[in-house]
């Protein structure tokens, strides 16, 4: 039985995990390592990539297409920020844990692992519209996502103009400024850009395998909420969200690459916040660790759907 590209390339995104798991096990890529290629991928890499990928010429159809899929990312996270308090309650999250799930269920892995999938379900192409869909995780994730960790958890987080300041958001302003200007980088730049962007897929996949390998399964595998978190996260808000976004008319890339980002598992970076600011980083970490073995069923479904 042949399979199809989509399936192929998503099997490749999990053997690339896999890579990274075992490396992580072999104590190859250690914890100060990952965080190391975190830090590259987060200041430098994933800029890079989002840069890159706006360097298309200019037409009011890109331009059009920028503008709404800007507007529907921003409509995801509006209806996602009250039904994920909806579902701390189904759950019964309480204190510092409640934090934990809420991010869960908001914020998706939709750069490091998104970006990937988007690429091996929609082609190349669709980057350009992945990295605008981005921009309000960009400016949410790294601001509103602290302050719900560490405010669950009892802390007296603030939000600041600077939290909305961070390398991916600029990149996606500058990128976007370029895109409208109609101007292109010089050869030397733009190919070093193409370069360094190619390796998110590699760096994020066997990154995210590190992280995995050094979690405590068995914390996580008796716990029944990380389970209804992850099934939210994974199948539940992507299918109330290409409802909504089907009922609104939209079709084509403005219908599935928003279901596919949201489809993502949890945010990778979740359990690094949560520790950063005095969040429940146990709850958070097995959150990323129940999702993404999960999505290792569902996103070989994802790939599989035919989108209107």
């Amino acid at each position: 039985m042949s399979l199809s590209p989509s399936v192929v390339q998503t099997l490749v995104l999990f053997l690339l995990m896999a890579i990274g798991f075992g490396a992580g096990k072999a104590r190859i890529l250690d914890e100060a390592g990952g965080k190391g290629i975190s830090k590259l991928l987060v200041n430098f890499i994933l800029p890079a990539l989002i840069i890159e990928s706006m360097q298309r010429p200019f037409t009011p159809e890109l331009r059009d297409l920028a503008f709404r899929m800007l507007g529907v990312s921003f409509l995801a996270y509006a209806i996602a920020f009250p039904l994920a308090w909806l579902l701390v309650r189904v759950v019964g999250a309480g204190g510092a844990e409640r934090g934990a799930h809420a991010f869960g269920a908001i914020f998706s892995n939709c750069a490091f692992m998104g970006f990937p999938v988007v690429e091996a379900i929609l082609g190349k192409d669709a980057i350009f519209a992945a990295s605008v869909a981005n921009i309000p995780f960009q400016l949410l994730a790294f601001s509103i996502g602290p302050f719900i960790l560490a405010r669950a958890a009892g802390g007296s987080a603030k939000l600041r103009l600077g939290s909305f300041l961070t390398p991916a958001a600029a990149a996606s302003v500058a990128g976007f400024a370029l895109f409208a200007g109609g101007l292109t980088l010089p050869s030397p730049l733009g190919r070093a850009l193409t370069l360094l962007g190619d390796t998110t897929t590699p760096l994020s996949m066997v990154l995210i395998g590190s992280i995995v390998s050094r979690m405590d399964f068995r914390k996580a595998i008796g716990r029944p909420r990380l389970y209804a978190t992850s099934l939210y996260r994974l199948a539940l808000f992507p299918a109330a969200l290409f409802a909504l976004l089907y009922s609104l008319g939209l079709r084509g890339l403005l219908l599935s690459l928003p279901v596919i980002l949201a489809a993502m598992p949890v945010a990778a970076n979740s359990a690094i916040l949560a520790e950063a600011y005095g969040g429940d980083a146990e709850t958070a970490s097995s959150l990323v660790l129940v999702s993404t073995f999960i999505s290792l069923l569902t996103i070989p479904v994802l790939a599989a759907i035919r989108f209107p």
